[in-house]
């Protein structure tokens, strides 16, 4: 599998040598690695010329430990009285230093503050106002929270969680700090280093998308055809059943976050759907799954069909069983799949889940939290299509409705999911973080466009984009991005018709593009073809904005061109 590139800025209160020797060596990531002298850290974020600020980074890591931050909290280190507000003030200083380096780097993580080494204190004195660790460690945290946590593209790590899953024992290293001043171990950088890659993966549009679930005993305790649904184990005074009830509730968590579930499994149908439909103790419903496959075939080929059905990638899909054959079978057959080995004890599960970071995504959009509505929907409308001869009369049917506007800011982050994830209707495949995208509209003469869609069945919410940068009087087709689940009804035509409509009325004389071959967007490349602007062997192409919209005669249009370009990324340009 090929490695995507990271480039990274580290500034550190400590030696962090061994940290990034494990970043250099792990699978994942090609890193492109900046770093200071440990324990410059103000010293770095004052000079705006310094060596680390050359290249623009993807990320700059910031580490720190608290008493390199606040001479206030060393004082309490040393056993001294202290002033809050002081150390107060500290951190807001340091805090405003990281606002004013953001500009650098795509991203900026700072790690919130634990200590460098074991300290255990007086269990009476521990949240004194004045003297207590614990008290003004607790401050100095709450403090950065409020400080950075609603700045953008700045992300506080939690290293909180790394200590607990360590454990104090195995996450630090007296020996190697009094050597050569590094606190952690090795278990917990890696600790470190898992939540960095997946914070980055994320903003690549990297996660997994689709769950695909077995039943027994994956979602419930007891094999439902053999007991019964009133005997299975779920909920209930039973700490088995407490166990997959939990495993339930953190499931449904992903599906309202926009992962979309499915089940395959091995049993009798109705017999299944009845458990899931009756037992009243059963977190998940059957309006929850987009799809399922419940029947005696192998469930790799099962698998094969969903996603076809749902038209999502093996890349993006993971899939969950308790049995050790059936995931070998599924891994051996569908080596895309991400198959994770599941705990054997039930009451595992719930930690398990939280802890698989796959679903993880940098933004939560009003698309993510009904995705699953949105296949279930697209499957009522491949049945209805199935019903009709031709492609005009299915669209006359679905009476589609699509409203092609101007980027908004409550759009802003579809817009860039759609930018980063978008793979088979795409004629150039670029990506974009934040930051790029707003420097890219603040040009007057780049237009971007967000397609939206509904019909009988429901909305699409956002599923296209639509951008040119016009140069004496040419537009240059930049993006012309379509979700490949609603690609064939005539929505990529209306875009078309709408970019000659728009470039008429603005006296621009010809459209011209450049279709940029990837492994994935040969849709587009045939759609295209299809309406005569690329041939085989050129892949380079112009048209004029003559209008053909009696095609479109059965779908309802609406166009809202005006740009609010300044309101969206005024904050983000500042």
């Amino acid at each position: 599998m090929k490695k995507i590139k990271l480039s990274i800025n580290i500034i550190s209160s400590f030696n962090d040598t061994n940290f990034i020797n494990l970043l250099k060596n792990q699978n994942q990531v090609e890193c492109e690695i900046n770093n200071t002298e440990y324990n410059q850290v103000f010293q770095t974020l004052a000079d705006n010329k310094a060596n680390i600020w050359k290249k623009k980074a993807n990320i700059t890591l910031i580490w720190t430990t608290p008493e390199i931050i606040s001479s206030e909290f060393n004082k309490l280190l040393d056993k001294n009285i202290i002033d809050p507000k002081k150390i107060k003030d500290e951190v807001n200083y340091f805090c405003n230093c990281i606002k004013k380096i953001k500009k650098n780097s795509d991203f900026v993580l700072v790690t919130n503050w634990i200590l460098k080494k074991p300290e255990e204190e007086n269990i009476a004195l521990s949240f004194s106002e004045n003297s207590g660790i614990e008290s003004s460690l607790n401050l100095m945290n709450q403090t950065l929270i409020n400080d950075l946590g609603k700045e953008k593209k700045i992300h506080i790590l939690n290293s909180n969680k790394w200590l607990a899953n360590c454990g104090t024992a195995n996450a630090y290293s007296l020996k190697s700090w009094y050597l050569m001043k590094t606190p952690f171990s090795n278990l917990f950088f890696k600790e470190a280093l898992s939540d960095i890659l997946n914070f980055y993966n994320s903003t690549k549009g990297l996660t997994k998308k689709l769950l695909v679930l077995d039943l027994d005993d994956t979602l419930w305790g007891g094999i439902v055809g053999e007991v019964g649904w009133k005997n299975l184990r779920i909920g209930g005074h039973d700490h088995i059943g407490e166990a997959f009830q939990d495993f339930q509730k953190q499931i449904k968590f992903l599906k309202n976050q926009g992962v979309i579930l499915a089940v395959v499994s091995k049993n009798e149908e109705s017999v299944a759907i009845e458990a899931i439909k009756n037992h009243p103790e059963m977190i998940l419903s059957m309006e929850d799954f987009s799809a399922y496959r419940i029947n005696w075939e192998d469930k790799a080929k099962n698998i094969i069909e969903i996603v076809k059905e749902l038209n999502i990638g093996l890349q993006s899909t993971v899939f969950f069983d308790d049995s050790p054959f059936e995931r070998a079978r599924v891994k051996d057959m569908l080596n895309e799949v991400y198959v994770p080995d599941l705990p054997k004890d039930p009451s595992e599960l719930s930690t398990f889940l939280s802890k698989l970071h796959c679903f993880d995504k940098l933004h939560i959009t009003e698309e993510d939290k009904v995705r699953g509505d949105l296949y279930k929907s697209e499957s009522k409308r491949k049945k209805l299509k199935d019903s009709f001869k031709s492609l005009s009369e299915w669209i006359e049917t679905l009476e589609l409705t699509i409203n092609i506007e101007s980027l908004q800011n409550k759009n802003l982050q579809r817009t860039l999911q759609l930018l980063n994830k978008t793979n088979q209707m795409n004629l150039s495949t670029r990506r974009l973080n934040e930051n790029e995208l707003a420097k890219w509209m603040n040009d007057k003469s780049n237009y971007l466009w967000t397609i939206r869609a509904k019909d009988k069945f429901g909305d699409y919410g956002i599923i296209g984009i639509l951008s040119i940068a016009v140069k004496n009087n040419t537009a240059q087709l930049v993006d012309f991005i379509l979700s490949c689940r609603v690609v064939g009804r005539c929505i990529e035509d209306v875009m078309i018709e709408f970019l000659k409509e728009f470039c008429s009325k603005n006296k621009f004389k010809k459209i011209v593009g450049v279709y940029k071959k990837t492994n994935k967007n040969s849709l587009c490349f045939s759609f295209l073809k299809k309406i005569n602007l690329i041939s085989e062997k050129e892949h380079s192409f112009q048209f004029y904005p003559t209008l053909k919209t009696e095609n479109l005669k059965n779908i309802k249009v609406i166009k809202s061109t005006n740009r609010e370009k300044n309101n969206v990324f005024k904050n983000i340009l500042a």
